[in-house]
C-alpha cells in the first residue's frame, strides 16, 4: 500500500495472467492512472486519506512508469475499467506489496483476496527467498492476516487521525 526505502525494480510481468472469479489481471500501463486514481478515491475515508492521492500519483508516474516497478490492474466482466490494482517491490531485506485497492462497491466479494494472491505469486516469483511486507492500516489488518502475515508494529495516527500504520510481514516460503 504505501512506501518507504529505496526500491529495485523486478523483472517485466507478463501482459495479462488469468486469475479465478473471471478477473484479468494484467500489467499497469500509464493510461490507467485515472482508474487508479479513481479506485483510491473510492476508498477515501476511512481506507485512504486525501493528501496520498499525491503520493501515489508520484508512485505510479515514477516509480511504476520510469524505474519499472511491477504494478497491476485486474479487471472483471461487466465492469468498466479496473475493480483492483496493486503491486510489488523490494524493499532490502523483504520484498513488499505496493498501493493495493479494490473498488470500494465490491469489496467483501474475494476480489481483494484473489488479487492479493496473485500479486504475492508474483512477488515470491521475483524474490524467492524473501519474506513480503505490507503497511496497511487497522482496518485490513485482519484481511491480510487470514493471508498469513502477521504484525510487527502498529504507529498510531501515522496516515491520519484513526488511521494507524500496520506494519506486517509474510515470512519466506
Amino acid at each position: 500500500m504505501r512506501l518507504d526505502g529505496n526500491f529495485q525494480p523486478a523483472q517485466r510481468v507478463s501482459p495479462e495472467k488469468p486469475c479465478p472469479m473471471s478477473l484479468r489481471i494484467r500489467a499497469y500501463a500509464p493510461t490507467d492512472e485515472d482508474a487508479v486514481l479513481q479506485l483510491f478515491r473510492s476508498n477515501l475515508e476511512p481506507y485512504f486519506v486525501p493528501e496520498e492521492e499525491e503520493e501515489l500519483r508520484h508512485f505510479l508516474r515514477q516509480q511504476v512508469e520510469v524505474e519499472g516497478l511491477p504494478y497491476f490492474v485486474a479487471e472483471q466482466d461487466g465492469w468498466s475499467g479496473p475493480v483492483a490494482a496493486g503491486g510489488y517491490a523490494l524493499n532490502n531485506p523483504h520484498a513488499v506489496l505496493t498501493w493495493g485497492m479494490v473498488e470500494r462497491s465490491l469489496h467483501r466479494r474475494g476480489i481483494g483476496k484473489e488479487f492479493t494472491r496473485h500479486r504475492i505469486r508474483e512477488c515470491r516469483r521475483a524474490y524467492p527467498d524473501r519474506g513480503i511486507e505490507v503497511k496497511t492500516s487497522q482496518l485490513t489488518e485482519d484481511f491480510y492476516a487470514g493471508l498469513g502475515f502477521r504484525t510487527l508494529s502498529v504507529e498510531p495516527d501515522k496516515f491520519g487521525p484513526g488511521l494507524h500504520q500496520v506494519h506486517m510481514l509474510l515470512e519466506e516460503a
